[in-house]
């Protein structure tokens, strides 16, 4: 949704719902400049992102001028950790505004350099579907988000997944031309009534190498190059400065991967068209029926992004019962196999990094095929599979997978004999095309199980799951595991193996 039409709608309902002794404010709000809750510093993650934030936002916030944001009034999620492969730790951290993502990849870094702060390239995720975790290293999940890039959140096109075709296909220099291609559901036509609007007139070419290696250039408008270029009122300093240009355009935007494109969005309800650039980092839209100084917006796509990226993998925090599911951090397993070999398990602290925003328990297990660490979100609703990371004999990953959604793997409330459930998820590896995985879990009765470990009272349970690891991809795989309350799994038998707990130690 557009910042424009956000506060038009915003307004019309204020309108609408208060009675007259409050029209003082209301007329302050239409005229764009509605007070704003401040932002404090202690909702920053870090002071290099206030530091960013400030320099062009905050003039906006304390009414010393009036234009769209860069950022946003505040970042709307705390600090996060995501999964990055090359940062310290394989970790980085982030956090999310309306307008985009801040990052900090290398703390230890200068933190005067220019770039000790970079911007997400959320725009190249989404319309490509590949979510980055590294420099080379993504999560692909098969086609781009469709979420709208322009218009009303209910707007059915065009999605960012409607620009897959477009981009990254370098165009021939247009300077002096009218930008007047329009994307329909259809395809390509033409919007001619743009080729009079003197914004939409190509005044800009811009190349640079391209993802292939390949140099490449695309044309910029009139609209969105004023934009790009514009002096304004700035904070350096704790000072108002008039800054010229206001703002790096390669750092806020990044290149463009696509000329630009007419496309008729709902926009307050109704249909109008809309010129949309997409930039590596950001969104530019030019509505020419916005009033001056709203006419061209950055699109929210740090909120289009967060919603994509996260609406399967919703943030949770550990609940209680880690120790009724076998899961207290360190505790420590030994199993024996009909194979004559052993396997080791270990839990350890929580973590907050395998998906950004939630507190899951790792347990590395390791056997003679190598060592593998699994995630464990334990919610009111019991322990969920969230993925897993495989290790060299170094320690370093990999390849990783994450379960989009989560699987539920058990649940105490559905521990009864008949019960049984089937959860799928798409398998996000960094080595592979999604896969779909499925997990089926059928109770079937409470025993005594004689162990190694000795007799204990479980849980058995029919398990069938395919495409939750490699070797099932094609092929469904049926377990049968017996599950002890307080201890976890104590044995588990497949076509091929039998395995049995040998020693058990619970952790503090």
């Amino acid at each position: 949704m557009m910042e424009y039409a956000q506060r038009r709608a915003s307004q019309r309902r204020t309108w609408q719902k208060w009675n007259i002794r409050f029209l003082l404010p209301l007329v302050i709000g239409l005229l764009g400049i509605w007070p704003v809750q401040p932002s404090r510093a202690q909702d920053f993650a870090a002071p290099a992102f206030v530091a960013r934030w400030a320099r062009t936002d905050r003039p906006i916030q304390t009414g010393a001028v009036v234009r769209t944001w860069l950022w946003g009034p505040s970042p709307f999620t705390p600090a996060l950790y995501e999964r990055y492969r090359e940062a310290p730790g394989g970790v980085r951290l982030v956090q999310y505004f309306d307008k985009g993502r801040m990052e900090l990849t290398y703390p230890n870094s200068d933190p005067t350099a220019p770039w000790y702060v970079t911007g997400g390239l959320l725009t190249r995720e989404l319309i490509s579907g590949r979510i980055q975790v590294g420099d080379s290293t993504f999560f692909d999940t098969g086609s781009g988000a469709t979420v709208p890039i322009a218009g009303d959140p209910d707007t059915p096109f065009p999605t960012y997944a409607d620009f897959a075709a477009l981009v990254d296909h370098s165009q021939p220099k247009r300077t002096g031309l009218a930008a007047t291609a329009a994307l329909t559901p259809s395809g390509l036509t033409q919007y001619t009534d743009a080729a009079q609007d003197p914004n939409a007139q190509f005044v800009q070419y811009i190349t640079y190498r391209g993802p292939s290696g390949q140099t490449v250039g695309y044309n910029i408008p009139r609209a969105f190059w004023t934009f790009m270029t514009q002096s304004g009122v700035a904070e350096q300093d704790g000072q108002l400065v008039t800054a010229s240009p206001l703002f790096d355009w390669l750092f806020v935007l990044g290149y463009p991967i696509a000329d630009p494109v007419w496309a008729q969005v709902r926009l307050r309800g109704e249909p109008t068209w809309v010129l949309i650039q997409p930039f590596e980092r950001r969104v530019l839209t030019y509505t020419p029926t916005n009033p001056a100084g709203w006419q061209v917006e950055m699109g929210n796509v740090g909120q289009h992004y967060y919603r994509w990226r996260y609406q399967f993998t919703p943030p949770t925090t550990l609940a209680p019962g880690a120790a009724y599911y076998g899961l207290q951090p360190g505790s420590r397993w030994t199993y024996t196999t009909t194979a004559g070999t052993q396997e080791k398990w270990e839990t350890r602290d929580p973590s907050v990094s395998f998906i950004a925003g939630s507190t899951l328990i790792p347990r590395r297990e390791t056997d003679t095929q190598g060592t593998r660490v699994t995630y464990w979100a334990i919610t009111n609703r019991g322990v969920f599979f969230t993925g897993y990371d495989r290790l060299d004999q170094n320690g370093t990953v990999t390849e990783t997978t994450m379960f989009w959604p989560a699987l539920r793997f058990l649940s105490v409330l559905d521990l009864s004999e008949g019960v049984q459930w089937t959860v799928t998820a798409t398998a996000l590896s960094t080595d592979a095309p999604p896969r779909p995985a499925s997990l089926h879990v059928e109770v079937q009765e409470n025993e005594l199980v004689s162990t190694t470990y000795g007799l204990v009272p479980a849980w058995r349970l029919r398990m069938t799951m395919q495409g939750v690891l490699p070797e099932n991809a094609t092929s469904p795989q049926t377990l049968t595991i017996w599950f002890s309350p307080g201890i976890g799994i104590v044995q588990w038998t497949s076509d091929a193996l039998a395995v049995q707990l040998v020693s058990f130690q619970p952790g503090d």
